[in-house]
């Protein structure tokens, strides 16, 4: 996700979230990382033990594949959620649009799952309940 599309659904999601008692922070890996950290980092990155539910959003599809990096989602407890082709092609614009549509399937993936797993996101104008890896 770009970063720009990130800092937006920040903004929006702090929004959405005040007043409703739950704690939300936005982040683009960037943020905190250096470009180029290979994934198992990242994932122990994201995952630092000051959230209560880290996610990491990505378009890698290899991640559910490599076990390292599988290890590395279970070991930190780290849920991820992978956005299938079509995602990483779509210009800044859709990537933000699609964002905004599937946000609230994001958010409920997240409250129900087991820390450690895998999700899917298609690149579809229908927002639907993500599938587990």
């Amino acid at each position: 996700m770009p970063k720009v599309v990130a800092h937006a659904v920040k903004i929006i999601a702090e929004a959405e979230a005040s007043g409703a008692g739950a704690s939300l922070e936005v982040l683009h890996a960037l943020d905190f990382i250096a470009k180029g950290t290979p994934d198992v980092p990242l994932i122990q990155a994201i995952a630092d033990g000051g959230h209560y539910r880290a996610v990491l959003i990505t378009t890698d599809k290899s991640m559910r594949t490599r076990q390292h990096e599988r290890a590395a989602f279970v070991e930190t407890g780290c849920i991820g959620i992978v956005l299938r082709q079509g995602w990483n092609l779509a210009s800044m614009w859709d990537r933000a649009r699609y964002s905004l549509l599937w946000w609230t399937a994001w958010l409920e993936t997240v409250q129900d799952a087991k820390p450690g797993t895998l999700w899917e996101c298609p690149w579809s104008q229908r927002s639907k309940k993500l599938r587990s890896f």
